[in-house]
């Protein structure tokens, strides 16, 4: 029974060494990633904020499809987007979400669905689009 009882003090005590060093290396890349944005944060914000920026516009872009014309055009104003598409005579279709960054979501900003770079823009199901 002693030896049992040593065998899984000796059990413990590594498994709590490993977690405890586990522990310790994610608080240090914690800490220096923490310091790194700390010293960089207002270089990144301008840098965000012109990215935001450079993606407001309009942008389209159509596609032929079976002999019919997919034409799309998408809208970005600020943390909006707003999107048609029509299939030749039918009905346009609507489309709106949220912009975070560069991507594109749906309303509720769960399901990435689209992105805008540079020029050009891209969502699931529609022609690729440019500004």
């Amino acid at each position: 029974m002693k030896q049992f009882n040593r065998i899984t003090a000796i059990i413990l005590f590594s498994a709590s060494l490993l977690l405890f060093n586990a522990c310790s290396n994610n608080s240090s890349t914690s800490k220096a990633s923490d310091s790194d944005y700390s010293s960089h944060s207002s270089s990144s914000q301008q840098e965000q904020s012109k990215e935001v920026e450079s993606t407001d516009g309009v942008y389209t872009g159509s596609q032929n499809i079976s002999g019919l014309e997919l034409v799309a055009r998408l809208t970005v104003s600020g943390s909006r987007w707003s999107a048609t598409s029509q299939l030749g005579s039918d009905s346009p279709e609507y489309q709106n979400g949220v912009v975070v960054g560069k991507d594109l979501f749906d309303d509720s900003g769960m399901i990435k669905i689209g992105y805008v770079s540079g020029n050009s823009a891209s969502i699931n199901g529609y022609p690729s689009m440019r500004k």
